[in-house]
Order: structure tokens, then C-alpha cells, then sequence
């Protein structure tokens, strides 16, 4: 369904983001929602257009700073993965952008001006199918959480040591896939940092700088997938993790660094 300019960041958009979380994994073949380990979404956010329009039709939005819908559509967006998936209860308007607590471990959302509809990909293991692929996922609980990357690959089924090194993956780790969220109290481990304050570099590509190197260090592959904007997407301060592991025989088709001279 069409998602109004109105509805963004309130239950209406999450109630038809969760029903098309559903139809996306009926679709693809996924009955329990335990098989389900990324949902890949893209939503509209406000635009000076939208918010004129709402007002044209004696509507009120959210908010009226464009960039800042941003976060309320990937936030809110999560919410409907979390209601479809099982994850929490229905949320009141209240909740959207306050409640952290309340969150989806598998969400990945993104928004753009380019659409007014939602559009979900469900990614899971169906039963029955087979193949070489198994996909996982799990949370970083914040920025640093390199265990939380471990995790994910751990959970798609690849056996590794406890204290694990990008080597010991050998080719067998497809991608991973991850959503980040400056921490709102502007600290990691305990540390000051300055992402939320700093006036020249917006904190969206500050953590999203961070978590892609230290995601890199665990995998080996500079070539990740990181994505920012988390509200509602795994906990505060952190992030959903997915992984995608090849487990067939033979020669794996994930990436292996170059030897060095």
C-alpha cells in the first residue's frame, strides 16, 4: 500500500510494513519466522513536496527537517519488521524514535525520496530447498562488538575456533551485512567520542566509517556491507548482523585475500 507523508513514523506505516514483511516471506517459502535472518528494506522519507502535501490536505507530519525523516522511516520500518517477525508487541505512536529497547535483530532499513511505497526482501533459510548457502544473523551490542560479527557467521553455520582470525575462514564466508547507530549518549565503551556533536562531519558517516573497519578486520575483506541509521535496528549504540556462509563441496566462492609477495 501507499505510505502517506503522515503516516511516516507512526503505527499506520508500521502495520503496513509488517504486513508486507509477511507476504515477503510467504513468497520466498519461510513459515517460521525463526528462518528468517535479514529483512532488506527501502521506504520513502519526508520531502519539502510530501510535507506540503500533507498540509494541503490539513494533515500534520512527524517532523519537518527532511534528513532527520531519515531516521523515523528506517526506525519506524524496523518496528513493522519486529511486530511481523514476532520480535515485540505492537508498538504505540510513543514508542517510534524514544523506545529503544524495542528493536529487531534482522532489520536492515533504508529511505529514499525515490519511492512511496515500502519495498521488503526477506532473507532466510527455506526448508527443504538445500544448496550451498546458509545465511545467520546476530547483533553487535555497539560499535567495537567485533564477537557480535563472530556470531552471525557462527549462527549461518560455520564451525571456527573460540578465539577465531579472518584465516580461519578460508573462503567460506560470502558477506556480511550490517546496519550501525552512533550510541545516543555520545560514548563507546565508556569513552567519549565526538560523532553526535561534531559540527563539519554528520555522525552518519562517522560510525559507518568505524563499524565498516572493524568489521573488516574480522572477516578480512574490506568489501562489506555497512549501513547506518539504526533506530529501532538491533540495540542502541549497535547493530543487526547477517552472514552468509558457503558450505558446499568443493572449491568455496567467498573471498580469500591475495598472498602476499
Amino acid at each position: 500500500e501507499k505510505l502517506l507523508p503522515e503516516e511516516i513514523g507512526y503505527t499506520p506505516m508500521i502495520e503496513k510494513v509488517a504486513a508486507a514483511v509477511k507476504v515477503a516471506m510467504e513468497r520466498a517459502g519461510i513459515t517460521d519466522p525463526k528462518d528468517v535472518h535479514y529483512v532488506q528494506t527501502k521506504t520513502p522519507l519526508l520531502t519539502i513536496h510530501t510535507i506540503r502535501d500533507a498540509k494541503s490536505r490539513g494533515k500534520t507530519v512527524w517532523t519537518e527537517h527532511t534528513h532527520e525523516s531519515m531516521d523515523l522511516s528506517n526506525g519506524a520500518t524496523g518496528l513493522g519488521i519486529a511486530v511481523a517477525l514476532g520480535e515485540i508487541e505492537m508498538p504505540t505512536d510513543a514508542d517510534v524514535m524514544h523506545n529503544r529497547e524495542l528493536y529487531s535483530s534482522v532489520a536492515s532499513c533504508s529511505s529514499g525520496v525515490e519511492l512511496d511505497q515500502a519495498q521488503v526482501v526477506v532473507v532466510g533459510n527455506a526448508r527443504g530447498i538445500g544448496g550451498r548457502y546458509r545465511i545467520g544473523h546476530s547483533v553487535m551490542q555497539d560499535a567495537l562488538d567485533q564477537d557480535g560479527i563472530w556470531a552471525a557467521i557462527r549462527d549461518a553455520g560455520l564451525d571456527l575456533p573460540e578465539r577465531a582470525h579472518w584465516s580461519d575462514i578460508d573462503g567460506r564466508l560470502v558477506n556480511v551485512f550490517l546496519k550501525c547507530e552512533a550510541s545516543q549518549d555520545g560514548t563507546v565503551h565508556g569513552r567519549r567520542n565526538a560523532m553526535l556533536d561534531d559540527s563539519d562531519v554528520h555522525w552518519h558517516r562517522q560510525i559507518k566509517s568505524c563499524v565498516g573497519g572493524v568489521t573488516a578486520s574480522v572477516t578480512g575483506d574490506p568489501a562489506v556491507f555497512v549501513s547506518v541509521s539504526a533506530a529501532h535496528q538491533g540495540p542502541e549504540g549497535g547493530g543487526p548482523v547477517a552472514a552468509i556462509v558457503d558450505l558446499g563441496q568443493g572449491e568455496p566462492t567467498g573471498y580469500r585475500p591475495p598472498a602476499k609477495a
